[in-house]
């Protein structure tokens, strides 16, 4: 999966910029709330397409909130083959704020809810390098706990990315 290298003369296509130069992007275009379930949603706007045999580097901007004792929980998943690192920058489950930790896609990522109402950021960081499957990079969240408040995903909350290999 070697980055594509251009030389001087070279006539750009509009593949070449689209896969290559432009960055990506899901962003959510409404707020979206859940209560009652702790079952992963496959968020429709936070996402991209990726290409098989390629590498990706991603950031997620999150604005939640949930109620007290519900908390959040996400992840993300891959096509087929592929496999995904990062990095959560936010409270974690106990409250306090951290980052570094080295997750992967099969890892649930928990925050601590300070109130329903009351918006939370956090921010991921990673990349994911698929094998010989295309399909979608997608943003999952949901309740850590159930509970019968709302929990909000907000509107502009948004997954990025770029191709890097």
């Amino acid at each position: 999966m070697p980055v594509h290298v251009f030389n001087v003369g070279d006539v750009l296509a509009a593949a070449d910029v689209n896969n290559w130069l432009a960055p990506i992007a899901g962003v959510k275009s409404a707020n979206q709330v859940i209560n009652s379930t702790t079952t992963f949603v496959n968020d429709a706007d936070m996402r991209f397409s990726v290409a098989a045999n390629s590498l990706y580097e991603f950031h997620v901007y999150l604005r939640y909130s949930t109620p007290n004792g519900a908390d959040w929980k996400s992840s993300f998943t891959v096509p087929a083959g592929a496999s995904a690192h990062f990095s959560r920058y936010g409270l974690n489950a106990s409250g306090t704020f951290v980052g570094g930790d080295d997750f992967t896609d099969a890892s649930t990522v928990t925050s601590q809810g300070l109130g329903a109402g009351t918006q939370q950021s956090a921010n991921f960081f990673g990349w994911v390098v698929t094998a010989g499957t295309a399909g979608n990079l997608i943003f999952q969240w949901a309740q850590n706990t159930s509970n019968a408040g709302n929990t909000t995903l907000y509107q502009n909350s948004y997954l990025t990315g770029r191709r890097i290999g």
